[in-house]
């Protein structure tokens, strides 16, 4: 083919494809199937930027626990598979209020296959287990076995110059502040990744403690968890937390320890922070 014909080709598809502005349940389709995959590097990008001035990307996806290798493979193969359609939309200016009926695989159903999506486990599988996984899940679509689950949401997006974005409206939430009180004796030191984050009701959020042994001995250390106002601890449950139990640290030796938190959805109208302090105690 003529190079003259390729460039007015190449033109004419890039013209048309660039004149075709996005739907708002495109945009939603891309970042649903992100999220099920638990590929929130690139999920930050579909967010608000009124949302994304309240949280940078690299607490957000932190903060949310991502997949990597093998892992982030089996769920993208899995999230292809999600299908959404438009019931209803409410247009108010530049957003959207949609609601949507999705169809999307059951990640419980199939828990047993991805070794209950332990991504260790997972990614510390040979290749040839690996691909028989894979397999697996391509004979299940094929014989139309694949457990799906359905179900209606509803989205509120938001039209930044010619895209469409979703609005989690984080301003709403509620402001989370982490500090922590240590030992006098100066033998280990401690402080979380993320200092504050705002989160909405039933979002599930995972904060990181960087903690230190400075000690020339092994230390058993473990914490006291305490959230203030008193009153209101209830409404912020801890989900998983692994410095509730001692942990032993080696002389000079460094850990992260996780913790999940997730704000009820009960929790009380004009509820706008909570302080969370770690104190932590020298067991031996």
């Amino acid at each position: 083919m003529p190079r003259s014909v390729k460039n007015f080709l190449l033109f004419v598809f890039t013209a048309v494809t660039l004149g075709r502005p996005e739907e708002p349940t495109q945009a939603l389709s891309k970042y649903l199937k992100l999220l099920y995959a638990r590929d929130f590097r690139h999920a930050y990008r579909f967010i608000a930027s009124e949302d994304q001035r309240l949280k940078p990307q690299k607490d957000y996806v932190r903060e949310h626990g991502p997949f990597s290798g093998f892992a982030l493979e089996a769920a993208r193969k899995l999230a292809s598979l999600i299908e959404l359609k438009a019931v209803s939309e409410q247009p108010d200016g530049k957003a959207n209020r949609i609601r949507v009926a999705m169809k999307l695989p059951d990640a419980n159903g199939v828990s047993n296959l991805l070794l209950d999506w332990d991504e260790k486990r997972l990614n510390a599988l040979p290749a040839p287990a690996q691909k028989k996984i894979l397999t697996t899940i391509d004979n299940l679509i094929r014989q139309r076995k694949l457990p799906m689950i359905e179900g209606e949401e509803e989205f509120v997006l938001v039209k930044e110059d010619a895209l469409w974005k979703i609005k989690l409206d984080w301003a709403a939430g509620v402001k989370v502040k982490f500090a922590t009180v240590l030992p006098h004796n100066g033998e280990i030191v401690a402080e979380p990744i993320t200092k504050e984050t705002v989160a909405r009701s039933d979002d599930l959020f995972t904060i990181g403690f960087k903690v230190k042994n400075r000690a020339s001995r092994e230390v058993i250390t473990r914490i006291a968890h305490r959230v203030e106002p008193k009153e209101l601890a209830q409404y912020l449950d801890l989900v998983e937390c692994a410095l509730l139990l001692p942990v032993r640290l080696r002389p000079g030796e460094e850990q992260i320890y996780n913790s999940t938190y997730v704000v009820r959805g009960d929790l009380p109208d004009g509820i706008k922070s909570l302080d969370v302090t770690y104190e932590f105690k020298i067991e031996n």
